[in-house]
């Protein structure tokens, strides 16, 4: 039992601090070492760019982000967006005609095929020389696109994430997205070792010729640094490169949901991936991805098995009865959470559902349930 409590332990140690913590020393060791990627950026660099919106049933946003992507600061002439109704049943394809822009191109998926499926259509229809990913509820600010693009310039890099952050009803900023602000942190030391594990899905940038069409089942924004490791390219986030996303308060069943699909899609990837990544050399990207993604997503088993064992042991005092108290009194405030309190009780309870996700959505795939169609937020 102390050998269950002490591993379990040391492990959610790890994941939650050790690895952020190993890769800032190993990044100013290259740093200091010169062996870091410089930060080059070239802001007279205007390739053509085609941004890629798959949709289903965003009439309540859409015309939003239309007038977001046409106030861009980019030359009009070099910057088109491709939206894909994936099946939509409401007033979204009307909006979108409505808005009366050239550069706005609605293609059509009558029947629903899912995101990826409706991502490969509008890459096979689009003629810039870099792609852009996006969200129907992500706002880019002005210059968001022109900083992706700027890392482009520099022939390494394959793919550029931005920056996602939340903000309120009125667009000031939000006090929500501590654990986004914290991804994005160790996202920023991982583009100075390897590459990062997942872009931001809100807003990428990726070389065409780095786009291979994707099987339905996958997620883009997941397989897409993976993608362009493997054929020689690094994929790198971009701090400046922001967009804004309201912050919402989504039903806990309702993002239960929603994450059960995406972790479905994620250890797919991981798992199909991982000896693909180890058998090219790259032992590098392996190790975060490890560390990053798949040893994160077993928290919950983890915080379950030391909490199991720190209550067997607790008679003994010490750490045994610090930790058992400890996750008690967390649990306590994830109850909270779950019965409608606001504030660190309600973080606390969707700290909870996100990675009983995770769990859920490994159990889904071993049994056979693939993924492929979604539902976005607020629809």
């Amino acid at each position: 039992m102390t050998m269950l409590f002490w591993g379990s332990a040391l492990l959610l140690a790890y994941a939650f601090a050790g690895y952020p913590l190993l890769l800032e020393a190993q990044a100013r060791l290259a740093r200091r070492r010169g062996r870091a990627p410089v930060q080059a950026a070239d802001t007279a660099w205007t390739p053509k760019v085609s941004v890629l919106l798959a949709v289903h049933n965003e009439a309540v946003v859409i015309e939003r982000k239309i007038r977001n992507f046409l106030q861009l600061e980019y030359p009009e002439d070099r910057i088109d967006l491709y939206v894909v109704s994936d099946g939509c049943t409401d007033a979204t394809e009307t909006l979108t005609e409505r808005c009366g822009s050239p550069r706005v191109r609605l293609l059509r998926q009558t029947e629903r095929g899912g995101k990826t499926e409706a991502l490969n259509r509008a890459a096979a229809e689009a003629d810039g020389d870099i792609f852009v990913f996006t969200d129907a509820n992500a706002m880019f600010r002005p210059d968001c696109i022109r900083r992706l693009v700027e890392r482009l310039a520099d022939p390494a890099i394959g793919l550029v994430s931005g920056v996602s952050v939340y903000v309120d009803a009125s667009g000031a900023p939000s006090t929500g997205g501590v654990y986004r602000r914290y991804e994005e942190w160790i996202k920023a030391r991982e583009s100075d070792l390897f590459s990062i594990v997942g872009a931001d899905g809100a807003a990428y940038a990726m070389r065409r010729e780095f786009y291979v069409p994707l099987e339905p089942e996958y997620i883009n924004d997941l397989l897409h640094p993976m993608q362009v490791l493997l054929v020689g390219g690094r994929a790198v986030s971009e701090p400046r490169a922001v967009v804004e996303e309201e912050a919402d308060d989504a039903d806990a069943s309702v993002e239960m949901c929603r994450q059960t699909r995406i972790m479905a899609q994620s250890w797919l990837i991981c798992l199909r991936m991982l000896p693909v990544l180890v058998r090219e050399g790259h032992w590098g990207f392996a190790w975060q991805m490890l560390s990053h993604k798949m040893l994160r997503w077993a928290t919950l088993p983890l915080l379950a098995v030391c909490a199991a064992s720190a209550l067997f042991l607790s008679s003994r005092g010490g750490a045994y009865a610090v930790a058992a108290l400890a996750m008690g009194a967390g649990g306590l405030v994830a109850l909270a959470g779950a019965l409608g309190r606001g504030g660190l009780a309600r973080t606390a309870w969707l700290f909870v559902v996100l990675h009983l996700a995770a769990v859920n959505g490994l159990v889904r795939l071993l049994r056979g349930h693939v993924f492929v169609t979604w539902t976005p937020r607020g629809s």
